[in-house]
């Protein structure tokens, strides 16, 4: 390692291509999601993040994914936890990572924190109609576009009004050019009017909510085994809305098997870990291959086996010896020290 300054060691700093000039504002997912439309290899994948706690957050932004996609419709994230989740996804993937939030369809104040602490991107649930997307349209821009209010906590002037633009040292341009908007179609209603909400300008995407669907549609939910037909034609419908739009697909694969076949199908932005499912199947893995082991101590093992596992047992316990010495050598130092 080079005796240079960090800043003179580009080979440390992570590549963030579509960060803004600070960390506070919105990363530039409409170009990130125009790259992805042209190049489907530059697809965007991420984690979906429903547990509300910004040491979760943290620690996956460490990884540096393309994006977190934060659910607040159905995540327990109150107004300051949100805002502090953005922070940190931003800050601790030094740039790398965009966040996009699904807020409750009805809750402004949600859409007005996530907007205000940074995201790149805001996903609409349940929307049914051309006229709800333009509402949200005046809600997530900026004048000419939109209505947003503008907020005087977000910046400090002089001190944090960098822009990657001239003459926006309020980041008006920033958010306006950065943000995308993704309506989530749910509803027998909602796939009617595909085709006309698609052809809204102003979204820079679509997304689908199956779950939803199926229930409003009187559709069985099961997991596994052939989709229904009625999903399937909802699905076509809305894939070829999108399509004729030239608008990307947004999504999550519920295995990293599933990547290939929906880059195949339009998704340009997909969630390929959550983090509820993760930890669950850590756990779950954890504890059934030990109990497996722990029942297989008084199998009697070959020959062979019986070597191989006193070399194992051997090369444990010299282990455990010089941890344990290390472990109380310091316990040792920390009471004489007390």
């Amino acid at each position: 390692m080079a005796d240079k300054p960090y800043l003179e060691q580009p080979e440390l700093h992570a590549k963030a291509p579509f960060r803004a000039a600070l960390l506070t504002y919105p990363g530039n997912l409409r170009e990130a999601l125009r790259q992805a439309q042209e190049d489907p290899t530059k697809t965007l994948l991420g984690v979906a993040h429903g547990i509300p706690s910004v040491f979760v957050t943290k620690v996956m932004a460490s990884t540096k994914p393309d994006f977190i996609w934060i659910d607040v419709e159905h995540g327990m994230f109150d107004r300051l936890t949100l805002h502090d989740a953005i922070h940190a996804a931003q800050h601790h993937s030094e740039g790398k990572t965009m966040v996009v939030v699904r807020v409750p369809k009805h809750d402004e104040v949600s859409l007005s924190t996530a907007l205000d602490a940074g995201a790149a991107g805001i996903v609409i649930p349940h929307v049914e109609s051309a006229d709800e997307v333009r509402h949200f349209i005046k809600e997530c821009y900026y004048p000419p576009i939109g209505q947003r209010s503008f907020s005087p906590w977000t910046f400090t002037p002089g001190i944090s009004d960098a822009s990657l633009y001239s003459g926006d040292p309020f980041n008006m341009q920033s958010s306006n050019r950065h943000i995308v908007l993704i309506p989530q179609i749910e509803s027998v209603k909602g796939v009617e009017n595909v085709e006309e909400i698609a052809a809204c300008e102003g979204i820079s995407g679509l997304m689908f909510g199956p779950g939803d669907f199926m229930a409003d549609a009187g559709i069985p939910l099961k997991l596994g085994g052939p989709p229904h037909p009625g999903l399937m034609e909802a699905m076509g419908k809305f894939g070829a809305a999108a399509a004729k739009n030239n608008l990307p697909l947004f999504g999550g694969a519920q295995t990293p098997d599933m990547v290939p076949m929906m880059i195949k199908s339009g998704y340009r932005a997909l969630a390929v870990t959550f983090d509820v499912w993760g930890i669950a199947n850590m756990v779950k893995d954890g504890m059934t291959k030990a109990r497996a082991l722990a029942q297989s101590v008084n199998d009697p093992p070959s020959e062979e086996k019986e070597v191989t596992l006193m070399r194992k047992n051997s090369s444990i316990l010299e282990f455990q010896t010089r941890y344990a010495v290390m472990v109380f050598e310091a316990l040792f130092v920390f009471h004489k020290q007390t």
